[in-house]
């Protein structure tokens, strides 16, 4: 025989009716915890993710055309363009950048990519700017003082 058989209650009605609900308003309330911890970490994740995708942004895939270097975000070229401006093809000199121009850093050498020669501190390459319709810039370097000598028209 066992204790229910023998008549032996645990509790009254109302006893288990409070506790039942009770362990309700527990496991409502553990849920939600467990919710809000599961919220606040993906908000984390997603702000380390950023942080990531921030840090590997700062490199720019663009190298400098008379050194070579890497250019990074704030990195500009030193270069002039010359007028008209509302035509797609433009004449253009390109000084440097901040490694090579006004004064070259330690290892870094200006070269030509044309001719591969040395290019002095004062000297610019020659290029053309190509204004697309679509808004982009193409840039093709023509040379240096070297190996493109301007016409004599």
């Amino acid at each position: 025989m066992n204790w229910y058989e023998k008549g032996f209650v645990l509790a009254d009605k109302s006893f288990c009716l409070w506790y039942t609900t009770v362990m309700e308003y527990i496991l409502l309330f553990v849920a939600l915890i467990v919710l809000i911890i599961l919220l606040f970490g993906l908000k984390w994740y997603k702000d380390q993710q950023k942080q990531k995708s921030a840090k590997t942004k700062t490199l720019i895939p663009v190298k400098c055309p008379v050194c070579n270097s890497d250019l990074y975000k704030g990195e500009n070229l030193v270069s002039k363009v010359f007028r008209p401006m509302k035509v797609s093809d433009q004449l253009m000199t390109i000084s440097g950048c901040p490694h090579c121009y006004p004064k070259c850093e330690p290892g870094v050498k200006r070269l030509c990519p044309v001719c591969h020669k040395v290019v002095k501190p004062d000297e610019t390459l020659t290029a053309r700017l190509f204004n697309k319709a679509d808004g982009k810039k193409h840039v093709h370097i023509v040379g240096c003082i070297n190996c493109h000598k301007p016409r004599a028209d």
